[in-house]
């Protein structure tokens, strides 16, 4: 479109000028007295000068335009400048299109501040020669002379723009080079850093399982080659094992997937409602977040994974027939609570990572500047709490109560 535009502006410019030329042309054969030059001759040479002109642009420069030309094909303006001003000292005139063709098909500076003195030198040489009045002669260096110095002038000016406009250009098109090479950065990164994430859930919990379910068939294969009558006990317990590894797998896919879907909202009522129904444990889901609470996509996942993780203990651990599941907002961002009424974590665990889920969801909310902490419930059973800042907040809400919160354990 540019180059389009640039063209349509040269176009016009050299139309404008050849119709000027043409009418001072056909006022120089008119004044007889203008130039030495026999009038046949001298409308021969301007008509030669013109046509030349037109066919240079037609075929050596607007093929060119907004490229900058290695040849020497420039020096034929000058030739053809050279024969306009013999033909009369009006067409000195014709400098103000030849002196930009010849800047606009140079290469550099040193080509067309060269060139354009060639010409100034040509056309005030030939004008001289071809005028009939001898005080023509102090007239025509002078104009010679200021139009090559209005020319340089304005030729290193319009150069010196286009410079910057190019270095621009190219600074430009570096800059988004850069910025893709930092997005194509980003995306690797965040692919390793999900592919990491992937690898931690899946040792958290499918491999934990699976590890299990290897030493209690190695456990079966000697009872059985013993004809030990524990052998139908541990082939149940593995078949329970692998069924709880198949449910842990299936909801990890469908955490995944769910979110691209619903919102979180509904994603934890249908996982809430899954794990119900597999396992018989009630669960009951309060969510407190209001609309002006907005979550990201990473944060929906981390409440999403905690969720998991909070209900994967109490079905593994607990021995709890329900659980309680709140989210709440603080001033730093929300609160999700996990509370059942099993057996509660035992008053010798000291550490959230005396278990690989817990670590693994320590390590994930650590590296956003969140906490999670196991407790005994005051009602009896475990209390998860997970804190979990937002990059972006509503107003604040008052901070929960003293008595809501519980020392961190393990």
């Amino acid at each position: 479109m540019r180059d389009m535009t640039v063209r349509r502006g040269w176009d016009i410019a050299v139309s404008v000028c050849l119709v000027m030329l043409t009418l001072l042309a056909v006022l120089s054969s008119v004044n007889t007295e203008i130039s030495r030059i026999p009038l046949a001759v001298r409308g021969v040479l301007l008509a030669v000068g013109l046509a030349a002109l037109l066919a240079y642009y037609l075929i050596w420069a607007r093929p060119r335009l907004g490229t900058e030309s290695e040849g020497w094909g420039v020096l034929a303006v000058v030739v053809i400048g050279a024969l306009l001003t013999l033909s009369s000292p009006n067409m000195f005139t014709a400098q103000v299109i030849i002196y930009p063709l010849i800047w606009q098909g140079s290469r550099g500076l040193r080509r067309p501040v060269i060139v354009s003195a060639l010409a100034a030198i040509a056309m005030t040489t030939t004008s001289i020669l071809g005028a009939a009045n001898p005080d023509w002669i102090s007239s025509a260096i002078a104009i010679g002379l200021v139009s090559y110095a209005f020319n340089l002038a304005m030729g290193l000016w319009i150069s010196g723009i286009a410079r910057v406009g190019s270095e621009n250009a190219r600074l430009y098109a570096e800059l988004q080079l850069r910025q893709e090479e930092i997005a194509a950065l980003n995306r690797d990164a965040g692919a390793m850093h999900e592919r990491g994430r992937l690898s931690r859930d899946l040792h958290d919990t499918v491999a934990q399982t699976l590890t299990g379910v290897v030493m209690l068939s190695r456990s079966a294969l000697r009872q059985a080659e013993s004809g030990s009558p524990k052998l139908v006990d541990t082939v149940r317990l593995i078949e329970s094992s692998a069924a709880e590894a198949l449910a842990e797998t299936r909801a990890m896919v469908a955490m995944a997937s769910s979110l691209e879907e619903s919102t979180l909202a509904e994603t934890l009522e249908r996982f809430c409602t899954r794990f119900s129904r597999e396992t018989g444990i009630s669960v009951d889901l309060r969510l407190g977040l209001d609309q002006a609470t907005v979550l990201t996509r990473a944060e929906e996942v981390i409440l999403l994974r905690c969720v998991q993780e909070g209900l994967a203990n109490v079905r593994k651990h607990s021995g709890a027939n329900a659980v309680r599941i709140e989210t709440a907002r603080t001033d730093a961002g929300i609160r999700l609570t996990l509370a059942d009424n099993g057996r509660g974590p035992g008053a010798s665990i000291a550490v959230v990572g005396g278990q690989f889920g817990l670590a693994g969801l320590a390590e994930r909310l650590a590296g956003v500047g969140g906490a999670v902490a196991l407790a005994a419930d005051p009602g009896g059973g475990a209390l998860l709490s997970v804190d979990l800042p937002l990059a972006s907040v509503a107003a604040p809400i008052p901070k929960p109560r003293a008595s809501d919160t519980t020392e961190d354990h393990a």
